[in-house]
Order: structure tokens, then sequence, then C-alpha cells
């Protein structure tokens, strides 16, 4: 005989999965998005994008405060043999920077995406 969850269980679930889709972070070309509140913005390296690269050596950073309008480079990827400019789709100034790859670029092949967060923006 199959096993029946209660009703209570199988709404909580249906609300979990729910609200999960919501806080799921939207995907522009190569760049994931994820918002923190109406204007504060974490911009990261999709998977996709990151399959297309097989090592990256360094990566070109914005600096703090500097204001990108959409379309301008957020980043670049430098591999052994390929280069890859990542464009942001938001306009913002740049608050902060992912100090763990700045300083060892090498894991963004590897890391799950939510760890490959690039830069977190103000939005204008």
């Amino acid at each position: 005989m199959a096993k029946h969850e209660s009703a209570w269980k199988t709404m909580l679930n249906f609300y979990k999965a729910e609200r999960a889709e919501e806080k799921a972070p939207m995907m522009y070309q190569d760049v994931w998005l994820k918002t923190k509140s109406h204007q504060r913005l974490i911009l990261g390296l999709t998977d996709s994008a990151k399959a297309e690269l097989t090592t990256v050596t360094a990566i070109d950073w914005p600096s703090v405060g500097t204001e990108l309008a959409a379309g301008d480079p957020l980043v670049t990827l430098h591999g052994a043999t390929t280069k890859k400019v990542v464009t942001t789709p938001f306009s913002g100034t740049v608050t902060a920077v992912n100090a763990d790859l700045n300083t060892n670029p090498s894991p963004i092949t590897t890391n799950v995406q939510k760890d490959n967060w690039l830069v977190k923006l103000r939005a204008q």
C-alpha cells in the first residue's frame, strides 16, 4: 500500500518549492543576478558561461566605487588561450568584489554557481 502524506505536509512541500523558485537567481546571458533589497544586487557567473572556460588565470575587476552602465564590461576572465568579457545587465555602483576569486581566480571554473558571485552593485 502506498504511503500518503498528510494535507499539511503536502501544503508545506508545495510552498517550500514555490519559495525556492522565488529565491532563484535571474539569468542574463553570462550573468546571474540576485536581489538583496530594492537597490542592492549581487551579480555572478552562470554555470553555462563557466562551462566555456577550461582555466582562468586572471580576472580584471572593476574598482569599488566604479559606476557601470548596462552593457559595460563587468569583468574580463583570462584563460590560458582565451579571454572572456562578461558585461553587466544593469547600471549601478560597485560596492564589493569577490575577494576570494580576486586573490585566486582558478576555482571559478569548479565552484558551484552561488560561490561564483563577482560583484555587488548598488543599482541606480
